[in-house]
Formats: structure tokens, sequence, C-alpha cells
């Protein structure tokens, strides 16, 4: 037999002995109802099928007895360990549960209850134990997920199963959320997550409880969700920087920029010397500045676009034309001041950054992109301008720009040379500028070639 069988054939061995210990026959110790003791001995004899039907015919001569009930509870029990496939399992265990619970119904209705209804939760643990750890085992033992087609799928069901058994085990919902999530069933894991954090104290949850299960519903592309959740997380965590980050990023998400940067803002208020709030809250500004800077691309498009119909047009048509094209570049030159003032408060927070924290390697990256995307516009400038020696000025100003950047990425790279991102950009900013040496040096670390 192979070590998986062996395991599979110890594990219902084990199983049975503790539920039958834990059923407590006792030599010498008889019952009214001898359907009842029929009931008891095929379970010691491990014939649960036939305990089965003598309680259920217990049941039926003895409805008011709770001892029938009882082992009815405890055979279906036994029933279910002998099935392989977890689903197969659950129908057991819901009439377990019934039978169990109708057994403390009627116990409480008698004067002297028999002592079995008090073994009932200490029965109910065992097995709740076997398919908890046998959810685990199948998510993580190499040898037994080998053994089954979907093994995530089978440890959902074990973890299933054990909730449905022990519906108050904050450890088997918790578990449940994690390897759903696994399985890309994310439905699931927002489900046994919300119930992990209903259950638990308030005390027990952490910070990583509520982005786990925000992450949950932005699988299932939720953001109203997504949004609810980081709001309660950090209504309960607020100087969590995590939280607040993901709540940032969620409210930028849904074009509410003003709440995102806002929400940072306090934390900065807050915690005025922290490096990392510093670089969230310029990080966000930035982000800001970066999507008016796409719309004012939109605009100088249907600028370029009158410009051409202006060269076709006379007359009342033209004068027309160039309305629209004041109108236009009015709009683009208050959009680009409120670029401009944005790109200053964001650079005013990343060197906050800095300066608390001099070893800041993502500080000196943002401040790199962001002089960067300062030279991007110039060069675009440049092209649009007719006016050569115009142009020559707009470029000089454009690559004056590029070498701030570069000072910046090398700054980065030179903090965590391991990060790629920064090889790459300075290996653009070097072909830019022309430094082939630089740029093929650039490239090598970034992993380009």
């Amino acid at each position: 037999m192979n070590p998986t069988g062996i395991y599979t054939m110890l594990m219902k061995k084990l199983h049975y002995i503790v539920v039958t210990l834990l059923v407590g026959i006792l030599i010498g110790c008889g019952s009214t109802n001898p359907l009842v003791d029929e009931a008891k001995s095929y379970i010691e004899d491990q014939n649960p099928q036939a305990a089965l039907e003598s309680a259920e015919k217990a049941i039926e001569q003895y409805p008011q007895e709770s001892l029938g009930y009882y082992y009815k509870g405890v055979a279906l029990g036994d029933l279910a360990g002998k099935k392989e496939d977890p689903e197969v399992r659950r129908d057991f265990y819901v009439r377990m549960n019934e039978a169990f619970e109708q057994a403390k119904e009627v116990a409480a209705k008698t004067e002297d209850p028999p002592s079995e209804i008090d073994r009932i939760s200490s029965i109910k643990n065992v097995i709740w134990q076997t398919e908890h750890n046998r959810g685990v085992k199948m998510a993580r033992n190499d040898s037994l997920m080998n053994t089954v087609n979907e093994p995530l799928k089978y440890s959902l069901g074990h973890f299933k199963n054990a909730t449905l058994i022990q519906p108050d085990s904050a450890l088997s919902w918790n578990t449940l959320a994690s390897v759903a999530s696994m399985n890309k069933d994310f439905e699931e894991a927002v489900n046994a997550k919300t119930k992990y954090i209903e259950i638990v104290p308030d005390t027990t949850v952490k910070p990583s409880d509520y982005r786990q299960l925000a992450s949950f519903y932005y699988n299932l592309d939720n953001q109203q969700k997504v949004l609810e959740t980081l709001e309660k997380g950090q209504e309960q965590f607020p100087q969590n920087q995590k939280i607040v980050t993901s709540l940032a990023d969620t409210y930028d998400r849904v074009g509410k920029s003003d709440k995102a940067i806002a929400t940072v803002r306090k934390l900065v208020q807050r915690n005025p010397e922290n490096p990392r709030f510093h670089l969230v809250l310029g990080t966000q500004i930035y982000q800001k500045a970066l999507r008016l800077t796409d719309s004012t691309s939109v605009i100088s498009d249907e600028i370029l676009k009158y410009q051409q119909e202006l060269n076709n047009s006379s007359g009342e048509e033209a004068k027309e034309v160039e309305k629209q094209i004041s109108t236009l570049e009015e709009k683009n030159e208050k959009l680009l001041s409120e670029i401009e003032n944005l790109t200053k408060q964001a650079e005013d927070e990343l060197n906050k950054a800095i300066e608390y924290d001099p070893d800041n390697d993502s500080a000196y990256n943002t401040l790199g992109i962001v002089y960067q995307n300062r030279a991007k516009a110039l060069f675009e400038k440049r092209n649009r301008t007719r006016d050569n020696e115009k142009a020559n000025k707009i470029d000089a100003q454009g690559k004056k720009l590029l070498r701030k950047a570069m000072g910046y990425y090398e700054k980065a790279a030179e903090l965590n040379p391991e990060k790629k991102e920064y090889w790459r950009s300075l290996f653009s900013i070097y072909t830019a500028l022309g430094m082939d040496k630089k740029a093929k040096d650039a490239m090598q670390k970034a992993g380009m070639q």
C-alpha cells in the first residue's frame, strides 16, 4: 500500500476510534429502549449503516427519547467519514447536525437528560478537526494533492464541511477564504472572509484582513465593496499606512482623486515626520497631475484638428474655427497651470520623504518620473513649434530636465540596484541623451538582452 493510502486508512481508523470512545458506551449500562442498545452495539462493531437504521427505528417508536436522535447523529458522522469525496460527506453532516439538535431539544424536556448529550460537542469537535486538517493537508501536501484531480477543490470541500460542523470556527473560515482565493473562487473567498471578520473580536482582526477582503472584491471587479471594506479598515486602523494607501488608490481609481489626496493628507498631518506618508501623498498628488496631463493631450489633438480646418476655411467659418481654437487654448492654459501647481506640491512631498529618509529609493524614482514627464511635455511642444530657433531652445530645456531626471534615477538605482525598472528608466534617458555606453550597461542591468 502506498504512503497516501496508509495515511487515509489511519485517518479513518483514528476518526472512528476517537468518536467511539466519546460515544461513551459503558459495559453493563443498559437502556429502556432495546433499539438504542442495538444502535450502540452497531457503533462499537463499526457498522454505522446498521446503527443508523436502528436509531431511526428507535426514533419512530420512541420519539420522546433523546438517545435515538443522539445515536442517529453519531452514525451519520461515522458514515460521512467513510466517504472520500468531501462533497458527498456534506449531506451526512447536515443530517448529523439536525439529529444532534433534535437530541438536545428532546433531552431538554426531560428531568434527567442522559449523559451522552453532553458529549455531542466533543464528538463534533473531533469530526471538525478531521475535516479541517484534511483540508490543510490537501492544500499543502504534494503527495496527497496528487491523489485527486483539482486538489484545491477537494480542500475547499473539507473546509466547507468544517465550517458546517463548527460554524463558529474562525480558523476554518479564515483558511477557507485563503484556499478559495488560491482556487480563484473569489465569491467563496469573500463569503468566508466576511464571516471570519464577523465572528472574531475586533482586537483579533488585523489590517491585513481588511486588505485581503478588499483584494477579493477587487478580483470580482466590485469597486464599491473594495471602497466600503477599506473605509471600515481605516476606521479601525486609522494609522495603518497600507490600508490608507490602498484606500487612497481606490478613491483614485473610482475618480475621487481629491478624496484620495485628502485621505493621505490627514495621515501626513498626524505623522509629519513619517517619510512613507509623504511619499504616498506626493505620489497621489502627481497621479492627479498626470490625469490632467492626459486631458491636455486630448485638447491639444483637438486644437491641431481645428488648425488643419482653419487652413481650409475663410470668412465667418474661419472666425468660428479661430474661436474654437481660442477656447480650447484657454482651457488648456488653465489645466497646465493646475498641473504645474500639483506637480510642485508633489515634488515638495517627495523631497520631504527624502529629507526624513535619505535612502528612500522609491522617492528618488518618483522624482525621476516627474522630471522625465516634464521633459516629455517640452519635447512634444518642441515638435509642434515651427520656429526652429524656438524649437532649439525648448529642446535644450527638455534635455536639462532629462539630466535632472537621470540624477534621481541614478540615485534610486544606487540605493536599490536590483530594481530593474530603475535601469529601464535610465536606459531610456541615456539613449535620449546619446550616452550609448551607459545605455548599453543599463540595458544589461535591466535584463533587456
